[in-house]
C-alpha cells in the first residue's frame, strides 16, 4: 500500500501509475484539499487532522511508502514517513525542501552560489530588504506553487504595493503568507530539470528550456521545449542542479528544479521535491522521453532493480517535446475556442489536455496551473516544435485562440 499525500494537480496521474502496477493507494488529504476526497478516484481516502491519528491509520493499512502528490504534500508526507519510520529524504533539511527562503539559505550554507534574498515580515522592514537585495527583485510567498503571488518589482513602490497585496493573505496552498520573500532578479535563460532519485543517485528525466514572459510584472511561463541533447551549458546546469539536490538531502523520489543560467553561472530559482505539475498527461512524455516522471517514480519504489539499471543509461530522449501552457490574457466567460482546430493541425501536435469547458469562467491567466489547457508537441526535429510553439504564442497574443466575453 502506498500513501499519496494531497494527490491534486501533479498527483492525479501518479495515483494512476501506481494502479497500473497493481499497487493500491490510500489518498491522504489535508486542509482545504479535503474537499478533493469526494472525487479523488478509486482507493481509500484519509482526511488528515493530526500526524498521530493519520500515522496510526496508515500503519494499520501497512503503508510502505509515503509520497507527496503535490507541492501541498511535501511537508506532510515527510512528517508522516518520519513518524512511521519509513524511507524518506534527509530529516535535517526537511523544512528547506518546502520553504523557499530556507531553501536558498541551506544551499548557500552548502557553498552553492545562490541569489541574494531577504524574508520580510513587516512593511517597515521592506526598504532595508530592498537595499540588501538590490532592485529589481522578485517578491513571492515563501511557500506556494504555480507562480502564485510571484511578481517582478522594479521600484520600491512596486515592491511595497505587492507586499501589501499578498502579505497576510491565503496562497494557492491554503496557507497565510505571514512573510514575503524578496529575491534578487536573475536575468538569463531559464531551465527546468526533472529528476527521480534513489539512494542518492539522480536520474535525469527531462531538461527543458522555458519561455517566460513578463506580463504586468508577473513572470508567466508560456511554454517549455526539451533539450534533445546536452551541450556545455546544459551540463553546467545539470551539475548545479545535482549539487542542489544533494545539499537539500533529496536522496529519493521525484524533484523538479528551475534554474536561471546567468553570466555568472547557474543560479537557483526553486527546487520542488515532488512530481512536476500541474496536471500533466504522461502519454506525450512517453512519446518524447520513453517514460514519464510519474512512472519512473513508481518504478523506483516498486521495481528498484529495474530503476538501478536505468541509472546507468544516459540522457538520450528519442524526440523533442514542446509544452504550451495556453493563455487567454483576459478574464470572462468562455464562448468558444476557435483557434483549437488550427493548433491541432500544426506539425508535431500530439494532444491537448485540461481545456476549459465552453460556458465556464476563465481567470488567473498568469498562474501556471494549466487551468486554460496544455498543448503538447512531439517531433524528432526541434525546429518543427519551435515553429509550432511560436504559432500558438502568436494566436494567444492576437486573441484568436479563445473567444471570451468579459463580464
Amino acid at each position: 500500500m502506498i500513501a499519496l499525500v494531497n494527490p491534486v494537480s501533479s498527483g492525479v496521474f501518479l495515483s494512476a501509475a501506481f494502479r497500473e502496477r497493481g499497487e493500491e493507494c490510500v489518498l491522504v488529504y489535508s486542509g482545504h484539499f479535503a474537499a478533493a476526497a469526494e472525487d479523488g478516484g478509486p482507493g481509500q481516502c484519509v482526511i488528515h487532522r493530526n500526524v498521530h491519528r493519520t500515522a496510526r491509520l496508515l500503519r494499520d493499512l501497512r503503508v510502505r511508502h509515503v509520497v507527496p502528490g503535490s507541492e501541498a504534500g511535501v511537508d506532510l508526507a515527510h512528517r508522516l514517513a518520519e513518524h512511521l519510520d519509513l524511507p524518506r529524504n534527509e530529516d535535517a533539511t526537511a523544512s528547506a525542501r518546502f520553504d523557499k527562503a530556507r531553501m536558498v539559505d541551506a544551499l548557500g550554507d552548502a557553498g552553492i552560489e545562490v541569489p541574494r534574498q531577504a524574508l520580510v515580515a513587516t512593511r517597515k522592514d521592506l526598504p532595508g530588504a530592498l537595499d540588501h537585495v538590490g532592485l529589481p527583485v522578485v517578491a513571492k510567498p515563501p511557500a506556494s506553487s504555480g507562480s502564485d503571488g510571484c511578481r517582478i518589482c522594479r521600484t520600491e513602490q512596486d515592491a511595497a504595493e505587492h507586499f501589501m497585496a499578498i502579505h497576510q493573505r491565503p496562497n494557492l496552498l491554503g496557507a497565510v503568507n505571514e512573510a514575503v520573500l524578496v529575491q534578487e532578479y536573475l536575468p538569463g535563460s531559464q531551465y527546468l530539470v526533472s529528476t527521480v532519485s534513489m539512494d542518492g543517485q539522480h536520474y535525469l528525466h527531462e531538461l527543458s528550456r522555458s519561455c517566460v514572459d513578463e506580463r504586468d510584472g508577473m513572470p508567466t511561463r508560456r511554454h517549455t521545449i526539451s533539450c534533445h541533447r546536452l551541450g556545455l551549458e546544459e551540463h553546467r546546469v545539470l551539475a548545479y542542479v545535482y549539487a542542489c539536490l544533494d545539499a537539500l538531502g533529496i536522496r529519493r523520489g521525484a524533484a523538479n528544479t528551475d534554474v536561471r543560467l546567468t553570466q555568472a553561472g547557474p543560479r537557483i530559482l526553486e527546487v520542488n521535491a515532488r512530481i512536476l505539475g500541474p496536471t500533466l498527461d504522461p502519454d506525450p512524455y512517453f512519446k518524447a522521453f520513453g517514460s514519464s516522471q510519474q512512472h519512473l517514480l513508481v518504478e523506483s519504489l516498486l521495481a528498484p532493480a529495474d530503476f538501478r539499471r536505468r541509472l546507468r543509461l544516459g540522457y538520450t530522449p528519442p524526440n523533442v517535446m514542446g509544452k504550451a501552457f495556453l493563455r487567454s490574457f483576459g478574464s470572462g466567460v468562455l464562448r468558444g475556442i476557435p483557434g483549437l482546430e488550427a493548433v491541432r493541425r500544426l506539425p508535431g501536435f500530439h494532444s491537448g489536455t485540461s481545456l476549459p469547458e465552453v460556458g465556464s469562467t476563465v481567470k488567473d491567466h498568469a498562474l501556471t496551473t494549466g487551468s486554460t489547457g496544455i498543448v503538447y508537441f512531439v517531433h524528432e526535429d526541434e525546429p518543427v516544435v519551435q515553429k509550432s510553439l511560436a504559432v500558438v504564442m502568436g494566436m494567444e497574443d492576437a486573441g484568436t485562440l479563445f473567444d471570451i466575453v468579459a463580464v
